[in-house]
């Protein structure tokens, strides 16, 4: 019995997180910008800035979402000031988008912001050895399979 108990303990702190970072998410954040910015909005503008000139049809597969809401994304983040769209000199039908200098300023935030967190997470994990790296993964692994194979319909 103890094994389930211990499974079910974990999966109680799994449950916990997992809606902390729901709830996380939600909240639009400032990185700089003087923009309010959503997690679609700003993993948005993450993707053009490491992929500048890219197009629209690439960048919806790159974040595996439609291009008609990748067009509207960035249509909201052109009308922000954070995302700049050309023509492409090679091809009048091709629409290439990078990041404006205020949008450069959210993207490296949003740089700044997770390296702070990985300051945080190293500081409250310290050093881990192979062996506990390896048991993270594991774990980690183990918790996507299990949420891959859930049937998320009514219990």
């Amino acid at each position: 019995m103890k094994g389930k108990r211990d499974l079910l303990k974990i999966a109680e702190v799994w449950i916990r997180i997992l809606n902390k970072m729901v709830a996380d998410e939600k909240v639009p954040k400032d990185f700089g910008s003087g923009d309010l910015l959503h997690c679609s909005e700003i993993h948005t503008i993450m993707a053009i800035g490491k992929n500048s000139g890219i197009n629209l049809t690439s960048l919806s597969r790159l974040l595996g979402i439609s291009r008609s809401a990748i067009s509207q994304m960035t249509n909201r983040l052109q009308k922000k000031g954070l995302v700049e769209k050309h023509r492409d000199p090679d091809n009048d039908k091709e629409i290439l988008l990078c990041l404006s200098p205020k949008g450069t300023i959210a993207f490296l935030g949003h740089e700044q912001h997770h390296a702070k967190i990985y300051a945080r997470m190293h500081r409250n994990l310290g050093d881990l050895s192979d062996e506990e790296f390896t048991l993270i993964i594991r774990f980690l692994s183990a918790m996507e399979e299990t949420i891959d194979g859930a049937d998320h319909g009514p219990e």
